[in-house]
């Protein structure tokens, strides 16, 4: 089991997109974080970008399923990460389990 954390700028439409990823059932549930700032510092010079993140949790195979499909409707240059769920209770597992695709 994964988080899968999602940045996506302002103009994509987080809420459709999870709203997708929930009904083809490859994310158990999500949360949309907005106006999650991020700062990075390239020659010298602090940028500052702004996001809305997506933090969704699903089974570690459905990972690049999940890749391919923000590369297919949103983009390739969107940031995606994934973080292991190292340990959660029986709820939370049978959640995931019986919410997404069986693999």
């Amino acid at each position: 089991m994964v988080n899968v954390i999602i940045y996506l700028k302002k103009e994509h439409n987080s809420i459709e997109f999870v709203k997708f990823l929930l009904t083809e059932k490859l994310v158990a549930s999500a949360s949309i974080d907005e106006n999650n700032v991020s700062y990075k510092l390239l020659d010298g010079k602090l940028y500052e970008d702004v996001y809305t993140v997506i933090t969704a949790q699903t089974k570690s195979l459905l990972f690049n399923e999940i890749v391919k499909l923000v590369e297919e409707r949103i983009g390739d240059e969107i940031p995606i990460i994934s973080s292991p769920i190292v340990a959660s209770n029986r709820i939370f597992d049978d959640n995931i389990k019986s919410k997404t695709i069986a693999i």
